[in-house]
């Protein structure tokens, strides 16, 4: 028993160690950084790479195995290792803070006491009975218990391609239509934890569902205080954020890929909005890194890594009244000629592309009919009723109002409100618009899809109320 818990720990700590380190070493050549940065993007990285070195084995011929990614784990941890004796990083800013009152010192221990409590039982909810959610066995858990028994990736294909193979050729087949094109990042991930316990029944094998949650908390928590934001405000904000049941929830749901897209989505724009502010090239490339993540972790995750990218072309133009109002009458000229000529195109190597009042071809994501759809019952019961986000919602569209009140809030948080507004706008659109507006009116999606929005709304939330109290104070000062 204690044999196989160390080895838990290893395929824990392993990625978590590799990725960490080339994140401090990254981070670390500028001043600004911060040691829980570091430990969330850490965990993305690592466990990214983990499934990069997989993928590198299946190119190779490779069987997959424990032993042989853990020592291109170790090998990457210790290159960073020798990258940082060779160049080290420079010494961290910390930014001056009067010491906290004795009751906020409290009211932060009380935060992240309930946070502990809290996660101490998902923990124990997914140990003793993990939840295996319906689309994840029927298309995502598949791929990993298929692959674990065979030590390779075998195909997943088409129903016509599975039917027409013969029975040597391994070749399998997933529940949902178009299953067998998914992304197999989180596949891998359930792999790598198979490989660890040689099982592919045994709930440790999801603990990285609970640790990716637990790291985007801590990337929340670095990044506001790299954005110079109160420590009792930063981590009202991590308990905020993980407290939100969906959070929760998809933190015990052994094998769902959403909470993946949420996360990466979440710390590629964490790191965005500091590339912004500083110009530090290590932070845009792990937004850049992250946006890649998103990409290969689920379908709506291409939309996700492309905001991520768009975000990122924004911070490269000045914040000028006249370039927005060429930039807006330009996007609305575009949309009026989609909208009355559209267009439909074969490009190389990508596919169809098509654009019309009534239909949307998009190559790698799907077709989809246009038509209006109202929703907005559905929409408000669940942003507002049900209890899936606590008051989140409430507190964003106060956050929203003190936003507009105050404009100059807007110029420190560009990339995060234009990431923000953009991935509620895409989500608007989807549901209001295709015949996926079903699964708002059953709400069986839109809380799912609503969840990628959540680290930004927070990270969002907590910089503008911080910039807003401190335009306040300076405004109060200026005025005795």
């Amino acid at each position: 028993m204690t044999d196989s818990w160390i080895v838990v720990v290893i395929g824990l700590v392993l990625p978590w160690l590799t990725g960490s380190a080339w994140t401090y070493w990254l981070t670390s050549q500028s001043s600004n950084w911060h040691p829980a940065a570091v430990l969330g993007h850490g965990y993305l990285l690592g466990i990214f790479t983990t499934t990069v070195i997989m993928r590198v084995f299946q190119l190779a011929g490779l069987q997959q195995s424990f032993l042989g990614t853990s020592l291109c784990l170790t090998a990457l941890a210790a290159a960073a290792a020798l990258m940082i004796y060779l160049k080290p990083g420079q010494s961290r800013i910390k930014h001056a803070e009067p010491r906290l009152p004795e009751w906020q010192q409290a009211a932060i221990f009380l935060l992240l006491a309930m946070i502990a409590v809290r996660y101490l039982t998902i923990f124990q909810e997914l140990a003793l009975r993990p939840l295996f959610p319906w689309d994840a066995w029927m298309n995502w858990a598949p791929k990993a218990v298929v692959w674990f028994h065979y030590n390779e990736l075998v195909p997943f294909a088409s129903q016509k391609v599975w039917l027409a193979a013969p029975a040597e050729a391994h070749t399998y087949i997933e529940g949902a239509k178009n299953a067998w094109k998914y992304p197999i990042t989180v596949p891998l991930v359930q792999l790598w934890g198979m490989l660890v316990l040689n099982s592919s029944d045994n709930s440790m094998i999801y603990l990285p569902w609970i640790c990716i949650a637990l790291a985007s908390g801590s990337a929340l928590y670095g990044h506001l205080k790299l954005a110079s934001v109160h420590s009792l405000l930063a981590i009202a904000a991590v308990y905020t954020y993980l407290n939100i049941p969906f959070i929760n929830v998809h933190s015990a749901l052994a094998g769902y890929a959403d909470l993946w897209v949420t996360v990466a989505f979440g710390a590629g724009i964490f790191a965005l909005a500091e590339w912004a502010r500083n110009r530090q090239w290590p932070y845009l490339l792990l937004a850049l890194i992250m946006a890649i993540f998103c990409s290969q972790l689920k379908i709506p995750g291409l939309i996700m890594g492309a905001i991520v990218i768009a975000a990122f072309l924004l911070t490269l133009f000045p914040l000028r009244k006249r370039l927005w109002l060429a930039l807006f009458i330009a996007a609305s000229l575009g949309l009026l000629s989609l909208y009355f000529v559209g267009i439909n195109a074969t490009l190389p190597y990508v596919g169809e592309i098509t654009v019309s009042r009534s239909a949307i071809v998009v190559p790698y994501i799907g077709a989809f009919d246009v038509a209006y759809h109202d929703v907005t019952d559905a929409v408000i019961e669940t942003m507002f009723l049900m209890i899936n986000w606590n008051l989140l919602w409430y507190i964003f569209l106060a956050s929203t109002l003190a936003i507009v009140l105050t404009p100059e809030v807007l110029k420190n948080h560009r990339p995060e409100f234009f990431a923000l507004v953009t991935t509620l706008g895409f989500l608007y659109f989807v549901y209001y618009f295709t015949e996926r507006f079903m699964f708002a009116e059953d709400f069986t999606q839109i809380n799912r899809a609503l969840m990628y929005s959540t680290p930004v709304a927070v990270f969002l939330m907590a910089g503008a109320l911080n910039t807003f109290l401190k335009l306040r104070q300076t405004q109060n000062h200026s005025l005795s």
